[in-house]
């Protein structure tokens, strides 16, 4: 049971919670002691920790994993075993995609894009240190505390895999919803694989549903070889064209038809986030330190439409020229039948029709709104906090500042915006309960406010004080001397002094959170 380690140490590390479990560990909450932080503790199970072959197994691959230093892959502190204990500490991140697709069911679409980014990124780089993940899937991808995806588990099934292959034992390696065609048929695994199974991914965060699913694992591998996945946009009209193309083409059953490398599909989606003006992190793009030989230009799809687009351009600006310098003649000898046409006839007939038959990429801007169907969103949530607040829904992170998403079922929503500030400062988390209903949106404006420090010097003794803030409601009381110096939300205050015998006195302070503001106040008191 996964209780006999709670209140254990292992090593140094403390377990306080039980988080999860898989198939093969038990996840714990534990504190490192030294490093004065939380971390995950996974814990192989009693029955696979007394497999002397399957331990070995496992310690190996997740020292392998410990090697993989990436900003987009969980970071393995130690590996070890205390008695009959076999663990690794890795980083603590308590909120994953799974976590966030039960409250929101499908991610927005930049969201979904900037995690594919991250995860792509990840994988790539792994594939270049020779690590398959092998299990690409909703519970394996976390989030950090600024949203960045995080990769966890590689080298797990890496380490089942080769188990299973040298002692003949029959086990499942991986999630068969998440399969590549290859993996489901028993083949040799490249990192096309991951590829495939990161799609899996992007669909069901696309969609709120998997591709494929059955009533055991046969079935559904079996969908994965001969099935073609429903498309996305078939489930989430508002999805773009383009998104669902590249997830389309992740999920290919032929390897060879997959983004080669999870860089070339990782400036795929970069480009897709630029082209509506928003930046994409290439932070995460790690390039190996050494080239050994110059890689092949590889043309991206995205690229490619945009130069046949060009081209397009260049070739009409060209018949435009010679239409300008030659038209008059054209015309000239062409008089007759241009009276017996109408203005809207044949020849700008035949000339949209030419536009089309040049191909996709010259006709796809004028034909758009043929090609794709126009987003629905039948209800939507609006969120506006200060840019630097961690805005959450139901508990799930989504954003820095303000927030809109047209995902979220009809229901109600905790939402939550908050700052980092001092302790104690009771106006850095602002909560608001809403309802979305069936159509419509809903806006939310929450407004945290960090506090600053005011030190109170006020005579005589005894004397009683208020502060009421501008704007709302709130009001502090207190009577003199003060001990501490108080800690209040940044604005502006009216303040009254008063004590028996004694004029009362009014001023205004204002708290800031860069100084220590005070205050000094000496009331004029009758001393008969």
């Amino acid at each position: 049971m996964p209780e006999r380690f709670l209140g254990r140490s292992l090593g140094k590390f403390r377990i306080d919670a039980i988080v999860g479990a898989g198939g093969f560990a038990w996840v714990y909450k534990a504190f490192d002691p030294e490093l004065e932080i939380p971390v995950a503790l996974k814990i192989l199970k009693p029955q696979y920790a007394g497999d002397e072959k399957f331990e070995q197994r496992f310690r190996r691959e997740a020292s392998t994993a410990a090697r993989l230093r990436h900003p987009n892959i969980v970071k393995i502190f130690a590996v070890g075993k205390d008695g009959d204990a076999v663990y690794f500490a890795m980083d603590y991140l308590p909120q994953g995609l799974s976590d966030r697709l039960e409250v929101m069911n499908m991610l927005p679409e930049n969201m979904l894009i900037r995690m594919g980014i991250d995860v792509a990124s990840a994988i790539g780089f792994a594939h270049r240190e020779g690590v398959i993940h092998r299990d690409i899937k909703a519970d394996n991808i976390l989030f950090d505390e600024h949203g960045n995806a995080i990769v966890a588990d590689f080298g797990i099934a890496r380490a089942v895999s080769a188990y299973a292959e040298e002692t003949g034992t029959n086990m499942v390696v991986g999630t068969p919803q998440y399969f590549a065609p290859e993996q489901a048929r028993g083949q040799p695994l490249d990192g096309r694989a991951d590829i495939y199974s990161l799609g899996v991914t992007l669909f069901k965060a696309s969609t709120g549903v998997l591709p494929f699913t059955g009533d055991d694992w046969y079935e559904i591998a079996r969908q994965h070889v001969e099935d073609k996945p429903p498309k996305p946009r078939s489930l989430n009209p508002a999805l773009s064209a383009d998104l669902e193309e590249i997830i389309l083409r992740c999920m290919e059953k032929n390897a060879e038809d997959r983004y080669d490398s999870g860089e070339l599909l990782c400036q795929e989606l970069a480009t897709l986030l630029q082209e509506r003006g928003e930046s994409a992190t290439f932070r995460t793009l790690v390039v190996p330190a050494v080239d050994t030989a110059p890689s092949p230009v590889v043309e991206l799809p995205r690229a490619k439409r945009r130069r046949q687009r060009l081209q397009m351009r260049v070739a009409m600006g060209i018949a435009a020229l010679v239409l300008l310098v030659g038209g008059p003649l054209l015309w000239a000898s062409r008089r007759g039948d241009a009276a017996d046409s109408p203005a809207t006839g044949a020849p700008a007939a035949r000339g949209r029709s030419n536009a089309r038959a040049a191909g996709p990429a010259a006709s796809r801007e004028d034909n758009q709104s043929d090609a794709e169907p126009a987003a629905v969103v039948p209800r939507a949530l609006e969120i506006s906090a200060p840019p630097t607040a961690a805005v959450s829904v139901n508990g799930v992170a989504v954003s820095k500042g303000k927030w809109r998403t047209d995902t979220l079922p009809a229901g109600t929503f905790v939402i939550v915006a908050a700052l980092d500030s001092q302790p104690n400062c009771p106006s850095t988390r602002e909560e608001q309960r809403v309802t979305l209903a069936e159509t419509g949106v809903r806006q939310v404006r929450l407004s945290p406010r960090g506090c600053g420090e005011l030190r109170l010097d006020i005579k005589p003794d005894g004397a009683t004080y208020t502060l009421k803030s501008y704007g709302n409601d709130r009001t502090i009381r207190g009577q003199t001397p003060t001990r501490n110096v108080l800690i209040l939300p940044i604005g502006n205050y009216q303040m009254n002094v008063e004590s028996r015998f004694c004029a009362n006195y009014r001023t205004e302070v204002r708290v800031t959170p860069e100084t220590q503001s005070s205050a000094r106040v000496r009331l004029i008191c009758d001393k008969g």
